[in-house]
C-alpha cells in the first residue's frame, strides 16, 4: 500500500528505507561479554518476540507499506532465563491463563524467577510454565531459527531504524554475539524515548501506550490515516507497539515544525 506523509519525509531525510520494530525479551542471567541491563548488571536481554514493519520510498516519492513481520525466538541454549510473563507475550487467552497459574506458584516476581532462584520443589512448575509459553500456537507459528536474525539485519542495517529506548537494539547486539552472527548497525537510529520528559509533562506518562493515547486525537490528517494501514492492535503485541512508536515519532516531528 502506498501513502504520502510530509512528516515521514522530514523524519527520513535522505533515507529511502525505514525499519520500525519492537521486542519482548528473554531476561538472561550472566551478562559477562554482553550488554547488561543498567539496573541489573548481572542480567541482559535477548529478543524473544520481534515485530514490526519496513517502509520503503518509491521513485514517485510515496511510501510503500507491505505487511508487518512477527518472529519468535527460543531461549538461548545453556543460559538461565527468567520466567515469562503473559502480560508481555503475544499468546492466546487460554495460554495466558495457564502461564499466570504457574507464575502464581513461583513465589517470586516473574522477572526474578530464574531457575537458580527457584526452590527445588518449584523448578518443575517453572519448566512447565516456560513450555506452556513455547507451545502456544501463536508462538509456534511464528517461530524462527537464529538464522532469521541475519535476514532481519539485511533490512535493519540498510535503514533508518525507529525504536523506543535502547533495549531492542541492544538485545539484537546480544543475540548476534551469542549466535556468532556479524552485527551490522543501522544507518541511523531515531529513538522516541528522547521525548520521554516532554511526554511526562504533556501526557502524565512516558509509557508508549499512554503517550499514544494522549496524542492520537491531535494527529495531522495524513498521519491519522496511517491508523487504517498500520497493525494497531493490543499493547505488547510487538507489531502493534512498533506501529504506535511510528505514530508517536511522526507526532514529535509534527509539533516540532510548528
Amino acid at each position: 500500500m502506498k501513502f504520502k506523509n510530509q512528516f515521514l519525509d522530514k523524519l527520513a531525510g535522505s533515507y529511502d528505507k525505514i525499519v520500525v520494530f519492537d521486542c519482548e525479551f528473554w531476561h538472561v542471567y550472566g551478562s559477562e561479554g554482553y550488554i547488561p541491563l543498567q539496573n541489573l548488571p548481572n542480567e541482559f536481554f535477548m529478543p524473544r518476540e520481534v515485530g514490526g514493519f519496513v517502509l520503503t520510498r518509491s521513485v514517485d516519492g510515496q511510501w510503500i507499506y507491505k505487511k508487518e513481520f512477527f518472529a519468535t525466538l527460543y531461549p538461548p541454549k545453556g543460559k538461565d532465563v527468567s520466567y515469562v510473563s503473559s502480560a508481555f507475550s503475544y499468546v492466546s487467552k487460554k495460554t495466558a491463563e495457564k502461564m499466570d497459574q504457574y507464575q502464581s506458584l513461583l513465589k517470586v516476581p516473574w522477572s526474578a524467577a530464574y531457575l537458580r532462584a527457584i526452590p527445588e520443589e518449584l523448578r518443575q512448575v517453572y519448566k512447565e510454565g516456560i513450555e506452556t509459553y513455547l507451545e502456544d500456537p501463536n508462538i509456534q507459528k511464528a517461530h524462527k531459527p537464529p538464522s532469521w536474525i541475519k535476514t532481519f539485519l539485511q533490512d535493519y542495517s540498510d535503514a533508518l531504524v525507529i525504536v523506543k529506548g535502547t533495549s531492542d537494539i541492544e538485545s539484537m547486539q546480544n543475540a548476534c554475539k551469542f549466535h556468532g552472527i556479524e552485527y551490522k548497525h543501522p544507518k541511523k537510529v531515531y529513538d522516541i524515548a528522547e521525548w520521554n520528559l516532554t511526554s511526562r509533562k504533556k501526557c502524565g506518562t512516558a509509557k508508549l501506550e499512554g503517550t499514544y493515547e494522549c496524542i492520537v486525537d491531535k494527529l495531522d490528517p495524513e498521519t491519522a490515516q496511517l491508523k487504517k494501514i498500520l497493525p494497531l492492535g493490543e499493547a505488547h503485541d510487538p507489531s502493534s507497539d512498533a506501529a504506535m512508536t511510528l505514530i508517536v515519532a511522526l507526532y514529535i516531528i509534527q509539533i516540532s515544525t510548528k
